[in-house]
């Protein structure tokens, strides 16, 4: 014989009918203690266990908004596609005109020279940046390498050969 006997099936709306009818009492009796004594709420396990499940969600979504918020991009980040389009710094090879500008070219461009937007002539190449002069220029292929403006600037200084004097100063002995 067993200890503990099941209550059947049967008598199950009898016990929650008897539950109900009671259920009035046992609600003034905990209002009664709970205004007696508030903190006794947290004794009631369904409470505690209603607090514990908003907790864990409030700590999900916490880590949710983190985990968005060091993410460059979000949710909606989608990998950046290529440009067909690049923008070329270049320059005119033209002695006369030497003018340099920006343009926008297809990725895949090759067909150089270019024509010029100032002189009209097709003698437009990728530019440089001089680091003697500053000066951007462009080198047509089998032409000499270099910047022309420097080597029109030498150029310029050898005929002469105006230098300066030496100064003849004691500033020559100081080590600074």
């Amino acid at each position: 014989m067993l200890l503990h006997e099941r209550p059947s099936l049967a008598e199950l709306p009898h016990r929650l009918r008897a539950w109900l009818a009671g259920l009035p009492g046992r609600w003034h009796q905990w209002r009664e203690s709970f205004r007696q004594e508030p903190g006794r709420i947290w004794y009631s396990p369904i409470v505690r266990t209603a607090a514990l499940v908003v907790l864990v969600v409030a700590g999900l979504f916490a880590v949710h908004w983190l985990a968005q918020g060091l993410v460059p991009g979000g949710r909606a980040w989608r990998p950046e596609e290529g440009t067909r389009w690049a923008t070329l710094y270049v320059s005119c090879t033209n002695p006369a005109c030497r003018a340099h500008y920006n343009t926008q070219q297809l990725m895949d461009f090759d067909a150089w020279p270019l024509k010029c937007e100032r002189c009209g002539q097709a003698t437009v190449y990728r530019a440089t940046r001089c680091a003697e002069c500053r000066h951007w220029y462009a080198v047509a292929p089998g032409s000499p390498t270099g910047c022309p403006f420097c080597a029109e600037r030498k150029a310029a200084q050898k005929p002469g050969e105006s230098r300066p004097a030496a100064k003849t100063s004691d500033d020559a002995e100081d080590p600074w």
